[in-house]
């Protein structure tokens, strides 16, 4: 590799990135541009839009330096040529389209908006709740570009959401050919590569066409990729665990490192049994589930602190045991006010002073101390309330559940 090449393929700073998009639009004709770092994002002044370059930046880095530039080239692209929803639904429901999105993004995106006080009600994407870590979102859809629709957009269009989201759901199964979700050895991805393979796990009845072994499990790591096998295929779960935890955290527009399992028609989180396949969706949770945390517990400090409120917000963080074997934990300490993330295991903090802590895995510690947790309204990834500590009673089962 050249001096050249070597300087070209780095992986620039998120500024330098800002940097070079700012010029590129530039080029095309497009000025005042604000760059907004906390958001990483570009803020066009005069205009309702904001241009969020996490996606961008993190396909940037990913490919080759040659191919570089044509990112920069599609995001200017795809941003200048947005064309303007149509103002009647007759129309604009011919380009509606499904998209599945990750909950967290939207819940620190909306956490954010709240601390800067830029929160528009016109202006909120409109989705539903699909399954846990995972909404439905609505698109339009154009030749270059793949467009939010807005609460401001449909009020004025008149219709029920479940009615717009079947008629985008309709529309995904038009630009849908069952022969593009190919497999091998009981594993299955799509090869549509039209923005919209995630979205294909609405398609349930495509789903059920699929000879697997057991019932049918999928992944969705981010918006091109949809993986699926089944229950008892083992060699198949850790294919699709290793490939989506490659793809989640290597590609742009991640989506979730959680497995769905179908059952009657209806998805829920599956959570592998076998061990060793346990513990690889595991570690790819906490890789994804630590910098979100970070990132909502940085933006509720900041705002807890504007308002004035003493909320103590504990942090997630990953510990490795004498043996070599990693768990995420949080803090629960007696006498202070707390939100907690769901981490693998609580950290019980009894008497500062007389160092009396022990550690409870969640799982075990709920039946004991659920009473006292108040899932935290709005807030992705999940929190929960802690406004009183365990009793002495309950501290007693507690000890009897610590490793």
């Amino acid at each position: 590799m050249s001096l050249l090449d070597k300087v070209f393929s780095r992986k620039p700073s998120q500024r330098e990135f800002a940097g070079r998009v700012i010029r590129a639009f530039e080029e095309s004709g497009l000025r005042s541009l604000e760059y907004r770092e906390e958001e990483f994002a570009l803020k066009i002044a005069g205009r309702d839009a904001t241009i969020f370059l996490h996606n961008s930046y993190a396909n940037f880095c990913s490919v080759p330096s040659r191919e570089r530039q044509s990112v920069v080239a599609k995001l200017v692209a795809g941003f200048t040529s947005v064309p303007e929803i149509p103002n009647d639904f007759a129309t604009a429901k011919l380009g509606l389209m499904p998209v599945v999105r990750d909950a967290a993004y939207y819940g620190l995106t909306e956490l954010l908006y709240r601390k800067n006080a830029t929160r528009d009600p016109d202006l909120e994407v409109q989705s539903k709740p699909f399954v846990s870590g995972l909404v439905v979102g609505l698109a339009y859809d154009a030749e270059h570009s793949i467009t939010s629709v807005n609460r401001k957009r449909f009020d004025e269009w008149g219709v029920a959401l479940n009615e717009a989201f079947a008629v985008a759901k309709d529309n995904l199964w038009e630009k849908t050919d069952p022969k593009r979700l190919v497999g091998q050895g009981g594993v299955y991805w799509g090869q549509w590569g039209d923005s919209y393979d995630s979205s294909r796990i609405l398609l349930t009845e495509l789903i059920y066409r699929l000879s697997v072994d057991g019932d049918p499990v999928a992944l969705v790591p981010n918006r091109d990729a949809l993986l699926v096998t089944g229950t008892n295929n083992l060699a198949g779960l850790s294919t699709i665990l290793k490939a989506g935890a490659e793809s989640h955290f290597n590609q742009g527009h991640p989506i979730s490192p959680d497995l769905y399992v179908l059952v009657d028609g209806v998805w829920s989180v599956y959570i592998p049994e076998d061990p060793s396949l346990r513990e690889i969706w595991l570690a790819t949770r906490r890789q994804r589930h630590a910098p979100d945390y970070t990132q909502q517990k940085k933006l509720l400090d900041e705002l807890h602190q504007q308002q004035q409120i003493d909320i103590f917000v504990a942090s997630y963080t990953v510990y490795e045991r004498n043996d070599g074997t990693v768990y995420s934990a949080c803090v629960w300490s007696n006498g202070v006010d707390s939100t907690l993330p769901q981490a693998e295991s609580i950290a019980f903090v009894v008497s500062v002073e007389n160092k009396d802590m022990f550690v409870v895995p969640w799982d075990a510690a709920i039946p004991v101390v659920g009473n006292l947790l108040e899932e935290e309204p709005e807030l992705m990834p999940v929190r929960y309330r802690a406004r009183q500590f365990p009793s002495n009673e309950q501290i007693a089962q507690l000890r009897q559940l610590a490793r």
